[in-house]
């Protein structure tokens, strides 16, 4: 039985600033059930507790405890490799810097030579000089640390903008190297936050609506996974997906959660083997 939900931010719970419709009232009402919530976002350009303040705003009941970052997850890491701390040249706004915290001191351009690790995540203000900068760290011997490989993220009206993944790619392909990825895919993120709450993988459900991120973190941490058709995913994409990336759930909105079979109810919600038939019928 499940116990643990995790739920993706951007395209799940909000667009821009607005919640998704019907979001609010069904998180809150898992919650009451005893269902216990998490939050697990790619976006790095803020702080967990900014994200938990931003949910709290729209309605949901949210604390920075329960939420988990790219950018904490490259905290995560950094740590585990370099736990005395170490120099870091960074591509990225002030959640990522923040996130980091004071083990790590941050180098500038004229210390790119120094830097140990260059990390990279979402920057509207990135520009053909931090791409270069970043090139000379790595090509120094930095390692490249990616908080995230998402190209896009929605916005409302079905408007998408360049992610972070688009930043990663250009520094990859100028240095010729690819990154270690701290956010979804990479299963690290989902495991804390599953030890974290008590949780085993089959007691556990993501929610999250890009399938390139979220349903392959599901499958590479061994929980379940509902795909929510509010986001980047279209029905059409979804029913074309791979297998290595199909979920175990596919539902419209989160008013169809809580009556899934591994919450232990049955009614609306469509798994990937009936979706199509109710849309052709």
């Amino acid at each position: 039985m499940v116990k643990l939900l995790i739920f993706d931010l951007d395209g799940v719970l909000y667009t821009g600033d607005e919640p998704v419709p019907f979001a609010v009232e069904s998180v809150n009402a898992l919650r009451r059930r005893g269902f216990t919530v998490r939050f697990l976002t790619n976006n790095s350009s803020r702080t967990r507790a900014f994200y938990a303040d931003k949910l709290q705003d729209m309605g949901f009941q949210a604390s920075e405890d329960e939420m988990m970052s790219s950018a904490s997850a490259a905290r995560r890491l950094l740590l585990e490799r370099s736990p005395g701390g170490a120099r870091v040249f960074v591509i990225g706004e002030e959640g990522l810097y923040e996130e980091l915290g004071p083990e790590f001191r941050v180098v500038g351009p004229d210390e790119l030579e120094t830097a140990d690790y260059v990390v990279v995540g979402f920057d509207r203000e990135f520009n053909y000089d931090k791409l270069a900068d970043g090139l000379e760290a790595l090509l120094a011997g930095a390692e490249f640390i990616a908080t995230n490989l998402d190209a896009t993220y929605p916005m409302p009206g079905g408007k998408l903008l360049p992610g972070g993944g688009s930043i990663v790619a250009a520094l990859a392909t100028a240095a010729g190297r690819e990154p270690v990825v701290t956010g979804k895919p990479n299963p690290a993120g989902i495991r804390a936050l599953m030890a974290d709450a008590g949780a085993a993988p089959e007691e556990t459900l993501l929610i999250g609506d890009r399938p390139s991120t979220d349903m392959a973190t599901a499958r590479n941490a061994g929980t379940l996974s509902c795909l929510v058709l509010t986001g980047v995913a279209s029905p059409a994409d979804a029913l074309a997906l791979p297998d290595v990336l199909k979920p175990d759930f596919i539902i419209n909105d989160l008013r169809e959660l809580a009556s899934l079979d591994c919450l232990k109810e049955g009614g609306a919600a469509l798994s990937r083997e009936n979706h199509e038939a109710g849309k052709e019928s």
